[in-house]
């Protein structure tokens, strides 16, 4: 099964889905942003991560492309706020391909917001769990 995981940036809750899915299945997992974005991850994402057994220290954010939602058999839209974003999209869908609307906010953070750290570690822990929950209904 080819899932894919869609944010706002692809900076923090579709690249934790991607890694908690690539540890917990052998599916083919991708994550993208459904806004135009480009860029490295914060320390706070890569170190909350750790801290599950994760590594995003070599992650950028990527775009989402025409050929990862033809690709997908299933995609999991992280926020409902994104629905309006990923519209254009639909007509790209598989037959039938499944879509799933996560309901993870995000967290907006500068690298100096070193308070606001365990708030990183705590949805990372929520994604997992999710994950957790999504492997054991499609493998």
């Amino acid at each position: 099964m080819n899932i894919l995981f869609l944010c706002k940036a692809n900076m923090f809750r579709s690249q934790m889905a991607e890694a908690w899915c690539n540890l917990l299945s052998k599916n083919k997992v991708k994550s993208a942003a459904l806004i135009a974005h480009e860029g490295k991850l914060s320390w706070l994402v890569i170190d909350s991560s750790k801290e599950f057994g994760l590594d995003l220290s070599n992650h950028i954010s990527k775009d989402v492309t025409k050929s990862m939602i033809q690709k997908a058999d299933l995609i999991i839209i992280m926020n409902k706020n994104l629905r309006e974003h990923f519209e254009k999209y639909k007509k790209l869908l598989k037959k039938n391909a499944l879509v799933e609307m996560w309901e993870i906010q995000d967290i907006v953070a500068k690298d100096t917001d070193n308070d606001i750290y365990p708030e990183f570690v705590k949805t990372c822990k929520i994604i997992g769990e999710k994950v957790k929950s999504l492997v054991k209904r499609y493998g």
